[in-house]
């Protein structure tokens, strides 16, 4: 029961916290206006409701315009980046599948490019953020290309391009023939295109005015709305007003986090996970398709003894 109530408790600091001082301050003006209607204004006057409803329908539209146009961009970076996992499974299958083994066993070369798709996503994530790829990339590509990141615009792009090249060795050494090699290169070219597509939504905000207008008149309306309804509803227009308030700033908040799927947010795009997701996955397939080489060395002694 504690747990419950504890549970509950934090949801509503949550709730209210994410729109932070501005449903504060937005409180203390209704108290203001409503004190001063009710104590010190002498001549009480009327306020129109109607244009004021006018007012609250506009604004409802233009944010759910706004919205809309946010929620759109955040989703669709959420589908690039599941389109990046399937295509990195997709990648490391093929790698394990296509790419011939030498006669020790697995070829070392499959282990290699896999580690490198689990740093290009990882460096991706950090690309997109606008932070330096982690130093734990280090564990996943030779030391001295990592050490040329900060001399590179893209190093994420960099490093798909390095997986590129080492399959193209492999096909010249007689690993790959030219169907795979295509039906390799298609994969990375899948993954390619996804990485523009969430470049192209982090390069291109929305445009100012959609950004801006909002927020201003959803300021504008937080403030007038107490003016309007205190002569009717008196000593309860705080609890009106900051009630109407809180929704508003918090819709207006909302479209400003989706509209950066990328940045820090509350509803951010949590690329972390989905790249912990990725190594997990490819990890998974690394150790079967080396569980299943052993396999046949085995089976292979068996039959030569």
């Amino acid at each position: 029961m504690k747990e419950a109530i504890a549970r509950k408790y934090r949801l509503v600091v949550k709730t209210f916290g994410y729109i932070g001082w501005s449903l504060f301050w937005l409180l203390i003006w209704d108290v203001v206006v409503t004190i001063d209607f009710m104590l010190f204004l002498n001549s009480k006057f009327n306020l129109p409701l109607i244009p004021l409803t006018l007012l609250g329908s506009a604004l409802v539209v233009l944010v759910s315009f706004r919205n809309s146009s946010a929620y759109n961009r955040w989703w669709e970076a959420r589908t690039l980046w599941g389109a990046m996992v399937n295509s990195s499974r997709s990648f490391a299958r093929q790698v394990l599948t296509l790419v011939d083994d030498g006669d020790e066993g697995l070829n070392p070369v499959k282990a290699t490019l896999l580690r490198r798709q689990v740093a290009y996503v990882n460096c991706l994530a950090a690309h997109l953020k606008g932070e330096p790829c982690p130093p734990e990339l280090m564990a996943f590509i030779p030391q001295g290309e990592f050490e040329r990141r900060n001399g590179s615009n893209n190093f994420a792009n960099d490093i798909l391009a390095g997986s590129a090249a080492l399959l193209a060795r492999e096909y010249k050494a007689g690993r790959l023939d030219s169907i795979r090699l295509a039906r390799l290169e298609s994969t990375l070219v899948d993954i390619s295109n996804a990485q523009g597509g969430m470049e192209r939504i982090a390069n291109t905000p929305l445009p100012f005015p959609y950004v801006y207008f909002p927020r201003l008149f959803i300021s504008l309306f937080c403030l007038i709305v107490p003016v309007g309804i205190v002569e009717s509803l008196g000593w309860f227009t705080p609890l009106a007003s900051t009630v109407v308030g809180f929704m508003l700033l918090a819709i207006e908040r909302i479209g400003t986090d989706l509209q950066s799927p990328f940045k820090v947010s509350e509803h951010q795009i949590k690329m972390d996970a989905i790249c912990e997701t990725i190594e997990r996955n490819l990890e998974s397939m690394q150790r079967e398709a080396q569980c299943e080489s052993q396999g046949d060395e085995v089976l292979i002694e068996t039959t030569r003894s």
